[in-house]
């Protein structure tokens, strides 16, 4: 906070005490509006309930010592001012003496700091009450706080710390004075003295103390910051001024009762200061989670606004004007959005003293005081009465307008800012008018009321509403809330629609006409609710409707709405329609203004759009995305750095020219919250770097020297695409919020965030000269040149275009500036307009070559037929682009057409590629990026096909990963396109599902990534979301291209380790993932996969059936599924299954009470059809309705001779196979071993096959996924011995007896087995279990000769799964074993099957072989 804006803050004061006594939330609320804070500083609620009656006042002893005290710092201070000023003023280049000033001035520094001192030791002992638990430098204590930059040059400790006993209570830091204690620092670290005491506070959380120091104080004498770090949380601080404690008597009552001994040490724990951080924390997470939803409904009721004011205007002229909306509904979508997102950007820049103070601009253009204005004229007139006015639209387009284009009267200067967002050339059917100049389109400021509500007002379930500062709320904050709106579109009413309640934010919109149907066939109000939820389920899954019983209630409760007439009045004023509408007003929800929303035939509705229901977003704290960007960062600002030495002393820090010539990009952005955190990374470690270099000018302030860094980081340095319009504009907003200076244009950004598909495109300009995919692969005989083609060979000639376009973009690529014609807004929209049209034949024809690998006839498979297409490629661009005369494209067009039309319902109607080396070709010509970081979206690899269309599956699957195949999900694709683009030294940084690192994934994504060099250097395997929101796990992979020194330690999980596997946890000795062994083939199986409700039946009905007809048993048998396998003591079938194996509908139908259930339940389910009439379920499905979904021939042959076989649950924690009758269905949800054997059974069952299971399977929180390809089929087991026998035989008997006596399923038992908390002696069963397991363990390692292994049983966790089992060192030496033995048995499976001449099973997909038949291969490997 600068002392410019404490002439502001000391008039907002007026009435605090008043306040107080009256509503101690809003006593809270005016202090907190005093104080400059950043980050998830102390939230109301939290301090409301802790101070209920307000915060105490400051007792008359130390009110007596602060007036003693204050009037020798005052006088200290005001000399220091007037000799800083007169020595600045001479570096300036005035006349004087500067010798003689820079002497008083040091004069004046040391009489301050005495004074100083001597004023903050009063306070910290007197007003504070630290007297006796005050400890000063030099305190042994505080050298566990010592901060250091990055290469250690730079050291700081705490001055002080408050003490009681051996608890540290708050860690004190004082600097010399400061403009604001916020400013950078310039003795070469960039780090101001707030963010250095969180750095000192984080030094101190690195020990294994059980209540590490989160509280910090820093303060230059005047400025006094309270700074909150909690261990692994994001960090906050709030600034107050003590020269204002007169005047403020509330900030000063305030930070005294904060640092008072009993908060910071004393009293009850969840009371103490820390906790109420905590509380405030997960405060700010309430209030970013509901502004999403209130947003939406905002942006919804603009939506209805616009269109009622464009039906009012065709009847203004007699129901036959132009409709002024435009006919594309998305665009009045996207309007809408912008609008909201102009209003979020003046908010936070006008609260942050970023735009024009002068009372002509908060008078006619500022929005800060508007809600209050509008409050104001609702409870004076009336809010209906403000549907006749649209003031606040009009000021908004003002106020774009004049951001836009800037504004320069003589009372008010406003620069020229431009950027798209406030461009009225986007939408302008914005500001269309009529002939009189008036606009066609308006909104009320009833409307406008509603939108700044939901904007600077949060209302949370159970809690008054509450006003929100935005200075308070984070740029990465008003992205996240922002990203929600993506996934929805406006599309026309076909007909009437009703909107019903639900989620906020998420509720559903129905036909009229489906309501109307269905009460037809659902007369009682509990069917009807019943039949909507159903309908919605299926029509609008992303819509979250209410619950059954709610429904039911809401359909009852219309007949008695006192208001329901009057509001249909509002709605329409046709009798018929309102007639029509009644029975359903008591679900039909009320947008903002209390109306019922219903939109009429032609009227635009807010929906979904088809990627929604695969989305998943939740808020990346700026914590998170700063740890991603440092680690993956640092390396490029340091040489040498942490991939040459360990030594950080040793690390260099680069130049200001290396760092700024640095590409970064996000290739799935976002809203842009890593490339703000990059932005900020950079542009410290830039102003640390002039710093040293000595290009600082005398006089410039630190906080101005900051902003110049963040603009030209973004013009030079950053680079994001995404495939969403929006969210490209959103990204720029970000860049623009983080970069903002007062006096300057935006930063000029569209030449570096870009609208596209990052998996689609070319990245090689040998692609395109070979007009192919793979140049290789293209004929040497070009049957089309583009540099021979006539009148377009100019547009056509790759080379010189890209260095005419590449020039133009080193001219874009430097900061805007309003002064220098050169770098102005409108020279930048020049170039970038004429790149554009210099790349558009080239992007054309980039188009196409993707076009025909995403052919859906073709596929990208390489080969002759590609080939050929690329061929017909040729003769297509040859007639478009003739040697002479006009050309004629309809071939062409026909390929894109083709190609790029999505072959499923997406959001867009043709894919947008972004062909990387036109789009930034002063990237790719280097290589490629210095950086990638970001969090790509997450798509299961089961989905890829339905949310993208399999030709785009196949393109992933060929382009991308060159034909490693595998349910690999989406993640896996952005790897390997960010390795891709990465350069010869580039370093990666991405969040990513616990998944990269796990089955499919990790083979298609990261296994090819390391064997192509990348060396994964730091890595979290598996960690919660740091956000109470998001109940998920997340891992993080950093790696690089460049050679890591073998000197090196990484670091994975924490941990410092040698190496880093692509499992993401320590590597082994032994290199190479496990291959497929031929002697597992044909054993394990996943159970047969039903598909159909209908075939499953209750035990009693199954009995009944076989009781009227015998031979209803030869179709009827047990269900065995995992639950039961894991919950029932003896692990039996609950539910029974009709099964007709592979027989033929002839013969079904024989059995007619299950033949006539499938026919009833089953059949109308699988032969659903899609709108053109064909099934939607893949064949054969739909035309054998009676048979399951997968029958599992090759496991029924395997068992069919057994009496009993091994069934394992496939998503399980206990890991444990059991002995069942073989007699029975298995379900989809367990894998089948086809063996009686005990042996087998107590090797499956041992630390060293679970070891195996849960490195090679893929882990949910503590579940873990057993996939029978991956894990048994590699699995090398030991021979079968006596000893073995006898235990598998022990622990399957007394197991048995001890579930059936203590009625304990498989899962209950082994959570005792496995509890730490469960001491040897308290339970004997649990006791002789765990006996079991160690004799077990012990006889499995005898059977691989392995006596010398530690064995020694103990409680040790794994993946987040704690489990009485070997030591750590143990499971890894295992591990080891048996990656080498595996690859010894597939090396010798390999020779003799060349020797016989015989295959081992076909291609090694998966770095493995495959089952040795394709039957096999489909039953072992879980794909549902």
């Amino acid at each position: 906070m600068s002392p410019a804006r404490t002439t502001t803050r000391k008039g907002a004061q007026g009435g605090s005490r008043s306040g107080a006594r009256n509503n101690p939330a809003q006593s809270h609320r005016k202090w907190l509006t005093l104080v400059d804070r950043e980050g998830p500083f102390l939230a109301v609620p939290p301090l409301a309930r802790l101070y209920s009656t307000g915060i105490p006042a400051i007792s008359s002893g130390a009110k007596e010592a602060l007036r003693d005290a204050k009037p020798a710092f005052n006088r200290a201070w005001d000399a220091w001012r007037a000799a800083d000023s007169t020595d600045s003023t001479d570096h300036l280049g005035h006349q004087g003496g500067p010798g003689g000033t820079r002497r008083a001035a040091g004069d004046a520094l040391a009489a301050y700091r005495e004074a100083r001192d001597a004023w903050v030791g009063t306070i910290l002992r007197e007003v504070l009450g630290w007297g006796p638990y005050w400890r000063p430098a030099p305190e042994p204590a505080l050298a566990a706080f010592t901060a250091a930059s990055t290469n250690e040059t730079v050291r700081v400790t705490p001055d002080g710390v408050l003490m009681v006993e051996d608890r540290v209570g708050a860690l004190v830091y004082v600097v010399d004075p400061i403009d604001s204690l916020r400013d950078p620092s310039s003795d070469g670290w960039s780090l101001g003295p707030v963010e250095r005491m969180e750095e000192m506070l984080r030094a101190g959380q690195t020990s294994e103390e059980q209540n590490p120091c989160s509280i910090g104080v820093v303060t230059d004498g005047r400025w006094w910051a309270i700074v909150s770090a909690p261990p692994g949380a994001m960090a906050a601080f709030g600034i107050v001024d003590s020269q204002t404690w007169i005047e403020e008597p509330a900030t000063r009552d305030a930070f005294r009762e904060l640092l008072s001994v009993t908060r910071l040490v004393g009293g009850e724990k969840g009371k103490r200061l820390p906790a109420l951080f905590d509380a405030s924390v997960l405060a700010a997470e309430e209030i970013t989670e509901a502004l999403g939803p209130q947003v939406r409904r905002a942006v919804e009721l603009v939506v209805t606004a616009l269109s009622e004011a464009a039906r009012d205007a065709v009847e203004r002229e007699g129901g036959k004007g132009d409709d002024p909306l435009p006919t594309d509904a998305h665009e009045v979508y996207k309007a809408v959005v912008t609008v909201m997102m102009r209003v979020v950007f003046l908010l936070f820049a006008e609260e942050r003293g970023l735009l024009p103070a002068q009372s002509l601009y908060t008078g006619g253009y500022g929005l800060a005081t508007v809600l209050d204005a509008l409050e104001e004229r609702a409870r004076d007139e009336d809010e209906e009465s403000m549907d006749g006015t649209s003031l606040t639209w009009h000021r908004l387009l003002a106020t774009s307008r004049a951001l836009y284009g800037g504004v320069n009267a003589e009372d008010m200067r406003i620069p020229a800012y431009g950027g798209s967002l406030f461009d009225p050339g986007r939408f302008p059917f914005l500001t269309a008018t009529d002939a009189g100049g008036a606009l066609l389109l308006t909104v009320s400021d009833r409307v406008m009321l509603h939108v700044l509500r939901s904007l600077q007002t949060a209302r949370l379930k159970g809690q008054e509403a509450r006003r929100l500062s935005f200075r308070d709320i984070d740029v990465e904050q008003i992205g996240y809330i922002y990203e929600g709106l993506l996934g929805y579109t406006c599309t026309r009413a076909e007909e009437t629609t009703l909107g019903l309640l639900g989620k906020e934010g998420e509720e559903p919109e129905v036909p009229l006409s489906v309501v109307n149907e269905l009460a037809e066939r659902h007369a009682e109000d509990a069917d009807l609710a019943g039949a909507i939820i159903a309908w919605l389920k299926e029509h609008q899954p992303g819509a979250k409707p209410p619950r059954l019983k709610t429904l039911t209630k809401a359909l009852a409760a219309g007949d008695t709405l006192p208001d329901a007439d009057r509001a249909l009045l509002a709605v329409t004023r046709d009798e018929a329609l309102r007639a029509d509408l009644r029975p359903w007003i008591g679900v039909i929800r009320r947008d903002l203004r209390g109306r019922p929303v219903v939109i009429q035939q032609g009227g635009l509705v807010v929906t979904e759009t088809p990627s929604r229901r695969n989305a998943g977003a939740h808020y990346t704290p700026r914590s998170l995305a700063e740890e991603v960007v440092r680690y993956a960062l640092e390396p490029l600002v340091y040489s040498p750095g942490p991939h040459e030495t360990d030594d950080r002393s040793q690390w260099q820090p680069v130049s200001s020219d290396r760092i700024l010539d640095l590409h970064v990009a996000d290739i799935a952005c976002g809203s842009g919250a890593f490339l703000v955190a990059a932005a900020r990374f950079l542009a410290r470690e830039l102003v640390e770097a002039w710093t040293r270099e000595g290009a600082l000018q005398q006089g410039t302030r630190p906080a101005d020297l900051e902003r110049q860094a963040l603009r030209q980081v973004v013009a030079r340095c950053l680079y994001g695409v995404d495939i969403n319009e929006m969210a490209v504009e959103m990204c720029k907003l970000s860049l623009w919020l983080v970069s903002l200076d007062e006096d300057k244009p935006f930063s000029f950004v569209d030449d570096k965030v870009f609208v596209g598909n990052s998996l689609l495109g070319l990245t090689d300009l040998r692609q395109l000269k070979a007009q192919h995919i793979d140049p290789v692969a293209a004929t040497t005989q070009r049957l089309f040149e583009l540099d021979r083609t006539g009148a377009y060979a100019e547009a056509l000639d790759v080379d010189t275009v890209v260095k005419r376009v590449t020039g133009r973009r080193q001219d874009l690529a430097s900061e805007v500036s309003s002064t220098d014609p050169a770098r102005s807004t409108r020279t930048k929209q020049r170039l970038q307009h004429e790149n554009e049209g210099d790349l558009k034949l080239l992007t054309r024809v980039a188009d196409a070559i993707v076009a025909v690998g995403l052919n859906p006839t073709i596929g990208a498979k390489p080969g002759k037929q590609l080939n050929e297409a690329y061929g017909v490629l040729a003769v297509a661009l040859g007639r478009a682009f003739p040697t002479e005369g006009a050309g004629d494209d309809s071939s062409l067009k026909a390929i894109l057409e083709r190609g790029l039309t999505p072959t499923i319902p997406t959001d867009y109607e043709r894919w947008h590629c972004l062909h990387w080396p036109l789009a930034m070709p002063e990237v790719m010509e280097r290589g490629g990026f210095d950086a990638i970081v970001g969090n790509p979206p997450f798509l299961g690899g089961q989905k890829l096909t339905g949310a993208m269309g399999d030709n785009v599956r196949n393109w992933l699957v060929n382009i991308l990963a060159e034909g490693q195949r595998g349910s690999a999900d989406l993640v896996a694709y952005f790897f390997l396109r960010a390795f891709s683009l990465l350069n010869e030294r580039g370093s990666l940084g991405i969040i990513a599902t616990n998944t990269v690192a796990q089955g499919s994934t990790r083979e298609v994504g990261l296994d090819q990534m390391v064997d192509s060099g990348f060396t994964i250097t730091y890595a979290i395997q598996s960690r919660s979301w740091p956000s109470q929101g998001a109940n998920l796990e997340f891992a993080a992979v950093w790696g690089t291209r460049h050679v890591v020194s073998p000197q090196v330690s990484m670091v994975c999980d924490g941990e410092s380790v040698p190496r880093i596997s692509t499992l993401l946890e320590p590597a082994g000795r032994v290199e190479g993932r496990p291959e497929r062994l031929i002697e597992n083939s044909g054993i394990a199986f996943q159970g047969c996969i039903v598909l159909g409700k209908g075939f499953v039946l209750e035990l009693e009905e199954a009995r009944g059936w076989i009781e009227r007809d015998p031979r209803n048993a030869e179709v009827l048998f047990p269900y065995l599924n995992g639950e039961d396998l894991n919950s029932r003591p003896d692990c039996s079938a609950s539910r029974w299954v009709i099964d007709f194996n592979d027989w033929s509908e002839e013969r079904a139908a024989e059995h007619e009470a299950p033949y006539r259930r499938l026919l009833r339940d089953v059949k109308p389910e699988r032969q659903r059809v899609k709108a053109d009439g064909s099934y939607a379920l893949r064949k054969p499905l739909p035309e054998r309705w009676w048979q399951y979904g997968e029958k599992r021939p090759a496991m029924r042959k395997a068992i069919a001779n057994m009496e009993e076989i091994l069934a394992l649950t496939l998503h399980t924690k206990t890991l444990m196979p059991c002995r069942v009758h073989a007699g029975q269905v298995a379900s989809h949800a367990l894998a089948i071993f086809a063996t009686e054997s005990y042996a087998q059974q107590a090797i499956l069952s041992s630390s060293v096959h679970q070891d195996w299971a849960i490195t090679y399977g893929s882990t949910l929180e503590t579940r873990v996924r057993y996939t029978p390809s991956d894990v048994f089929e590699t699995f090398p087991r030991p021979e079968p011995t006596p000893e073995l026998e006898a235990v598998g035989r022990t622990l399957d008997t007394e197991r048995r007896e001890i579930m059936l006596r203590r009625d304990l399923g498989l899962t209950k038992l082994y959570n005792l087995v496995n509890d730490p908390g469960l001491e040897a002696g308290t339970d004997p069963d649990v006791d002789r279990m765990r006996a079991i397991h160690v004799e077990l363990d012990a006889a499995v390692a005898a059977a691989y000769g392995w006596e010398d292994l530690d064995l020694t049983h103990g409680f040790h966790t794994y993946r987040k799964m704690t489990r009485w089992t070997v030591p750590p060192a143990t499971r890894v030496e295992i591990l080891d074993r048996l990656l080498e033995e595996n690859h010894r048995r597939a090396a010798a499976e390999a020779a003799a099957a060349a020797a016989s001449g015989q295959s081992t099973g076909g291609s090694r997909s998966r770095r493995g072989r495959k089952p040795a038949s394709s039957a096999q291969a489909q039953e072992a490997t879980l794909d549902i």
